[in-house]
């Protein structure tokens, strides 16, 4: 019963919703419109590719289990294909249907009783890892960690949203920014390693260049450290409350189109304020559980919306200077296809 009632709430958030539909794909036999009768789920109008979705998920037997390196694999492929800046194509919309949702149950019961989701509820570990994208001549790199001067850091993403609150977007179609936390002003987001993987963030990232080497620095948050932990979509919506951000111009170009409806338009959006947070919290953790329930999600009030966008599973976004180093950098290089990464050979 709780592995059933687990499943169903990872169908809540479209990132739950994609990631059974990815189990579905690695469980389909190769012509599963030959065992199942879907006629029953086919509305009109549907295109071969969304019907050959539905075949996918009701092949998937009540008893399929997924290890837990290809429920890594499946997870890391949903989070690169996250966007939260345009509206849900015609397979996003059709997994929000009550009975195709019905369907998808045995993929995310499988995902629920694999040991690849054990550490999916699991809090901000002790030992956290940062990594530094490595450039080459296609992509340009990131920078080495920096762990001091978050204030500063704050009060410049603080500025910015100030300014994007004033300033709409300059061109027809152009979305802005579209991430909740406080990115691009240098303060440090790790993540734990996993066994045989490697830390978390080499694999889980959204919107990834096409990195082929990295670096990653083991941190370790000083004690005392202050740690909130988005556990559920109701405790992201309680950060927002406690301390809200009016970013309405700042995030509605990109929202309003996730969202998926005209009236979003219409409504306030609010985020966190991160210098605010940062008097209460040293960092603020998402577990995997809720970043599969949660992002992409319009969370809130009837007029005051939010949306947890641009935040990876089991990031851990660090707003003061608690982290100090845990030991020596590695350095890694992506493995063949790649899926996942490997310590690089001196």
């Amino acid at each position: 019963m709780e592995s059933a009632s687990s499943a169903k709430a990872l169908l809540e958030g479209p990132r739950g919703r994609e990631l059974s539909l990815e189990i579905a794909r690695s469980a389909s036999p190769s012509h599963p419109a030959e065992f199942y009768d879907t006629r029953r789920l086919l509305p009109p109008g549907l295109s071969r590719n969304a019907e050959r979705v539905l075949r996918m998920l009701t092949s998937v037997p009540e008893d399929f289990a997924i290890s837990a390196a290809e429920l890594h694999k499946c997870l890391a492929r949903v989070v690169r294909r996250a966007v939260y800046w345009r509206p849900p194509d015609e397979i996003s919309r059709l997994l929000t249907e009550p009975e195709v949702r019905e369907a998808m149950i045995p993929a995310a019961a499988a995902a629920v009783r694999s040991a690849g989701s054990d550490w999916w509820t699991q809090p901000s570990a002790p030992l956290q890892h940062y990594v530094q994208w490595i450039g080459s001549n296609v992509v340009q790199g990131t920078g080495e960690v920096s762990l001091s001067g978050a204030r500063d850091k704050l009060k410049q993403w603080h500025g910015a949203i100030l300014v994007q609150r004033t300033n709409a977007p300059v061109a027809a179609g152009w979305t802005g920014r579209w991430w909740s936390g406080p990115a691009l002003v240098g303060l440090p987001v790790t993540t734990s390693a996993l066994p045989g993987s490697g830390p978390a963030g080499l694999s889980l990232v959204e919107d990834p260049l096409a990195w082929r080497q990295a670096r990653t620095f083991p941190l370790r948050a000083r004690s005392g450290a202050r740690v909130y932990e988005i556990d559920s979509p109701a405790s992201w919506e309680e950060l927002v409350r406690r301390y809200p951000l009016d970013a309405t111009l700042a995030r509605r170009a990109a929202w309003s189109k996730a969202a998926g409806t005209p009236e979003a338009e219409t409504w306030f959006w609010r985020i966190p304020d991160w210098v605010a947070v940062s008097e209460d919290f040293d960092g603020v953790h998402l577990t995997v559980q809720a970043y599969l329930r949660t992002a992409g999600n319009v969370e809130g009030t009837s007029y005051e919306k939010t949306m947890l966008a641009g935040w990876a599973p089991g990031e851990t976004w660090w707003l003061t200077d608690i982290l100090e180093e845990a030991g020596e950098p590695t350095d890694w290089q992506a493995a063949e296809g790649n899926e996942g990464w490997q310590v690089s050979r001196p």
